[in-house]
């Protein structure tokens, strides 16, 4: 179990550093937050958000541990708990399935989720540089 779990770690670990691209200056935020079910295992949800203060360049969702017959699922992009931009089609990247949603600019709770994923959310804050 222990090494299943680190397995989908690991994964996840490559998987947003595949899709991160070039390293981002030290002004610009690159942040990235995953699921954690060790104990109940079944799929693992990423969120990777590149960008400034509330100035959001890209938003990624990222499912790490897709069936190997999912190709694609639709994928929500939510902030608040409202959904923000429209869904978006995830496609397989070798063993990972991906969305991604370009600029725009928002403050608070960023959550991306899958179609078909209960209770899977990976969720972001972004916030502007007087959030306190």
């Amino acid at each position: 179990m222990r090494r299943s779990v680190a397995a989908a770690i690991v994964a996840a670990t490559a998987s947003i550093s595949i899709l991160a691209g070039p390293q981002a200056g030290a002004a610009t935020r690159s942040s990235s937050a995953c699921t954690h079910h060790p104990i109940e295992g079944g799929p693992q949800v990423c969120i990777r958000v590149e960008g400034v203060g509330s100035h959001v360049d890209k938003a990624v969702a990222i499912w790490t541990n897709p069936p190997a017959g999912v190709n694609e699922r639709t994928a929500h992009l939510l902030l608040s708990g409202h959904e923000v931009h429209y869904p978006q089609k995830a496609t397989r990247h070798g063993s990972t399935l991906s969305a991604e949603w370009g600029w725009f600019e928002h403050s608070g709770e960023l959550c991306v989720e899958f179609d078909g994923i209960k209770n899977r959310r990976a969720c972001e804050d972004v916030y502007d540089s007087n959030h306190s």
